[in-house]
Formats: C-alpha cells, sequence, structure tokens
C-alpha cells in the first residue's frame, strides 16, 4: 500500500517510486494485485501507441495525478506468463496492440477449434514489439503484420479444453485465446520475453488524438475507402481523432493492403510522436494533462504495469528524442495462400537475425553497411522526387546525382511537400544500389519497398544540401535497419 492516507487511496495502488515521491523513501508492504477488469473494451486497429508515446515522451508524470492516472488504467491478468529470453541489463519488451471488432466484408474471424468458445469482436489487427534498449536511449519498434503465418502455441482455452500446437494467422491468437494467447505467440514467433503488455481501444485513440489538438499527415495520393470512411486528397492534411481513426484503419484499396496499412501506421505514429515531443504540448500542462489522462483512460495494461511503472520509464526516457525511435516492420520473404487464406510468409533467417540483435543490443541484422559499397552509381537508376516542397529541389539532385554517374529514370517529379528527411525506397534486390545511393546523400534514410522494381526512389527533404559522393562517410547508421525509418522522419505515404 501507499504510504498515502486511506482517503487518498482507496484502491490500494501501487506506491510511487522513491524519485517520483515527494514523501521520502518510507518502506512499502507489497500491494494487492488490485486487478480490476472492466471486460475487453472495444479497442481499434492502429498502433498501440500510448505505451509508446508515453514511456518516451511523457516525462512530465506528476505525483498530484498519480491516483487519477492509475485509476484509469484497465488491468488484465493471467496475461504474462514466463518464457522467452529475458531482457538483460535494464532492456525492457512492450507488446503494443491495436485491436479491431469490425465485422463486414473481408473481415471474417478465425473459427476456434471444435469446443472452443468463440471470442467474438476481437482480433489483433496490429502488433508491435516496442524493444527499449538498456540504457532507455533508443527504442525499437517492429510492426508485426496480423497475416503473418506463425505457430500458435499449444493453450487451453476458457472451458478447459487443451488444444495443440498449430500454424494460424497472427491475429488468430487473439480471437482464440485472447491476450495471453497472443502474448505467447509473440514469444513463440521472436524468441523475445513479453515484459509488459499495452492494448488500446478505439475511442480512446480519438481521444488522444483531439488532446494534441490533432495530428498532421502527408499523402502521395488521395485515399478513399467506403468500410472506414476516410475521403482525403493527396497532400497534407491536418486530422482530428475521426479522420485519423479512419487513416490508420484503412486496408482496402491500398497496393499492399496491410503492409501498406503498416507504413501508414508507422508515419502515424511518427507524426504523433513528434507532436508530443513539440514545445506545444510538452510546456502546456493543461495540453500534457489532457493527452496523458486521454492514453491512461485508453489502454488495458498487464496486472503488474501500473501508473508508477510507467512513470519510472517516463524518467528514463525523457531524454530520448525522436530521432532515436526505430520503426520497422517483422521481414517477410514473401505471399501465400494457406487454404483459402492469404498469407504473408515471415522471413525467418533474416527475422531471427533481427530480434537476436535486438536482444543482445547490436545492430539489426540487415542494417546498411559502412563500407565502401559494392555497386558503382552507373548502373544505379534512381527516379527523383520533391518531398519538401522547396522550388527546383528534385531538378537540382537530379542534376547532382548525374555528375555521380547515377542513371536518372524520368523526369524528376513532386510527393508531397513539407517532409524534412530524404528517404530512399528500394526492391529487396536493390539493397546493394540503394545503399550506394544512401552513401552519396548524407542523413538518408533506406527504406524497403517490396512492390518497387530495378528504379530506385529518392524522395528529397528539406534536409537535402546536395552529395557528397558514394563515401563511406555518407553512409546511413547501422544503428537502423534497412527496412526502417525513424520517428523524427517527415515523409509523405501512400
Amino acid at each position: 500500500m501507499s504510504d498515502l492516507p486511506p482517503e487518498l487511496n482507496p484502491r490500494g495502488a501501487a506506491p510511487l517510486p522513491p524519485e517520483l515521491n515527494p514523501r521520502g523513501t518510507k518502506p512499502h508492504r507489497k500491494p494487492d494485485d488490485g486487478t480490476r477488469r472492466r471486460g475487453w473494451r472495444r479497442p481499434l486497429g492502429i498502433t498501440a501507441i500510448a505505451l509508446a508515446v508515453i514511456v518516451v515522451l511523457g516525462s512530465g508524470v506528476l505525483y498530484t495525478r498519480y491516483l487519477h492516472y492509475d485509476h484509469n488504467l484497465t488491468k488484465a491478468a493471467g496475461v504474462l506468463k514466463p518464457g522467452g529470453a529475458e531482457a538483460t541489463g535494464g532492456a525492457e519488451n512492450v507488446l503494443l496492440v491495436g485491436s479491431d471488432d469490425r465485422q463486414g466484408e473481408g473481415d471474417s474471424f478465425a473459427q476456434a477449434p471444435k469446443g472452443q468458445e468463440q471470442i467474438y469482436g476481437h482480433r489483433s489487427d496490429t502488433v508491435i514489439l516496442a524493444h527499449l534498449a538498456k540504457g532507455h536511449q533508443k527504442a525499437t519498434l517492429v510492426s508485426l503484420p496480423r497475416d503473418s503465418w506463425v505457430t500458435i502455441p499449444a493453450y487451453t482455452d476458457s472451458k478447459g479444453v487443451s488444444h495443440p500446437a498449430h500454424e494460424d494467422k497472427l491475429n488468430a491468437a487473439f480471437s482464440l485465446g485472447g491476450a495471453p494467447l497472443l502474448v505467447d505467440t509473440v514469444q513463440e514467433l521472436t524468441g523475445v520475453h513479453v515484459d509488459h503488455y499495452v492494448e488500446i481501444d478505439f475511442a480512446g485513440f480519438q481521444n488522444m488524438v483531439n488532446a494534441l489538438g490533432g495530428v498532421d499527415v502527408c499523402l502521395t495520393k488521395p485515399a478513399h475507402d467506403v468500410n472506414t470512411g476516410i475521403n482525403l486528397a493527396a497532400g497534407n492534411h491536418h486530422l482530428n481523432g475521426v479522420e485519423a481513426l479512419a487513416f490508420v484503419r484503412q486496408r482496402y484499396g491500398l497496393a499492399l493492403g496491410d503492409i501498406d496499412r503498416i507504413k501508414r501506421q508507422q508515419a502515424f505514429l511518427a507524426s504523433m510522436m513528434r507532436k508530443v515531443e513539440s514545445a506545444g504540448t510538452l510546456a502546456n500542462p493543461l495540453k500534457l494533462n489532457a493527452f496523458i489522462d486521454a492514453v491512461t483512460k485508453s489502454v488495458t495494461v498487464d496486472s503488474g504495469t501500473s501508473a508508477a511503472d510507467l512513470g519510472k520509464l517516463a524518467l528514463k526516457l525523457k531524454g530520448l528524442s525522436t530521432g532515436n525511435v526505430v520503426l520497422t516492420t517483422l521481414p517477410l520473404s514473401g505471399f501465400a495462400k494457406k487454404g483459402t487464406q492469404d498469407v504473408d510468409i515471415v522471413d525467418e533467417a533474416k527475422a531471427k537475425a533481427l530480434f537476436d540483435s535486438l536482444m543482445h543490443e547490436e545492430s539489426p541484422a540487415g542494417a546498411p553497411s559502412s563500407a565502401t559499397p559494392a555497386v558503382p552509381p552507373s548502373p544505379v537508376h534512381v527516379a527523383v522526387f520533391n518531398g519538401a516542397g522547396i522550388n527546383g529541389l528534385a531538378a537540382r539532385a537530379s542534376s547532382d546525382l548525374s555528375k555521380l554517374g547515377f542513371v536518372i529514370d524520368g523526369t524528376p517529379g513532386n510527393r508531397g511537400t513539407g517532409a524534412t528527411a530524404t528517404v530512399v525506397n528500394y526492391a529487396p534486390s536493390q539493397a546493394a544500389a540503394a545503399q550506394t545511393l544512401a552513401a552519396a546523400v548524407p542523413g538518408a534514410t533506406l527504406h524497403e519497398d517490396a512492390g518497387l522494381g530495378g528504379t530506385l526512389e529518392l524522395v528529397l527533404g528539406s534536409s537535402y544540401h546536395g552529395v557528397a559522393g558514394a563515401a563511406p562517410s555518407g553512409a546511413p547508421s547501422t544503428a537502423t535497419p534497412a527496412n526502417a525509418t525513424t520517428a523524427a522522419n517527415d515523409t509523405c505515404t501512400a
């Protein structure tokens, strides 16, 4: 129990950590479990960003608001179990889940085995494994596509019936066994032990966006979808909660379906984190309080997580900037049919290398090499786009690259406005060529796009100030996976 008087601590909330408690470091008795179940609330198909934002950027958790925030949290028992490879040296792994209870065309649920109660209305349409590095100076958020073909571990359903391990889509785990089975499945897939679980609900996401005063996004092409109600023209938009929900939920009408939706969600997450990091949010106590209040009211967490735990993480991570938040996706080798289902095939070798590197705090496998590029500029074909809206930027970059020997395909074009970072988009088969191009453009970020062919895309941000030659000094950092970006990047999405 906390050292607060009973009238101020009616729920037996977990005590504040010493660094957050102005009354000092009195010893505390072990608190009750304090588990409070409100059932699985209506959640949404969006990145479960609540914890990512609050622990990375929410360093203003105040003592006077602690009990209020802790009371807001919905806590679920039995979600986490021992197992997997424990995070070591102070690293922490958080499973962030956004689920979707829509029922409509193309949204059928995985069917429970005979004799098991079906859990209708909830699917883990968005799953992110957030790895907070030891020292808490870097975070890597790995999106796990809902259609990934994985092994669902053996489990016992709500009726006490045991079921053997079997293969299915990742989102089937949540439909069949709720959060506990999803956690077990992710640990089986990644080999990474999950330390905390966070799920975000439908209305709460909208409240979070509204508490920030809206979030800015950029589209390279119009977005229309009757299922979500989204109807946006190409270009820049300032989205409120309802519009943002439609934006991140859209899957139909996108070339690669869920894969493109993940890219869109990552772009939105990055924009949202930049908004939280901005002086307009952090320097405004009322706005910051409204946002944290919306976050804590919107999430379900494992029973071992309290507002005090979030506060501790916030203090540890308060110096972490968006430039040190890496957003990447589980490596895939392609797509296939499993019976009547369209599924994503996991590239097991690359996935193992990625998660092993995170557990051992190494540069993720597939990161751009700092060695001299193996491919010379002469055979590299590049399509250049102006993403910043700066007059003549694409033409100037095309000329710069031509002088280095790159082959410029087509006429330089525009792709949105307002981007600050420069991105190299490339097909998996063009990874070496992409490294050569990125080495020639200081600060460029590599982004793998399975939908591209033999021509690379260079999308210029306002940070572009000329080429440096295909030299090692211009290569991107080895700390960022080849298919990743950072939350500091401000780029347009499809």
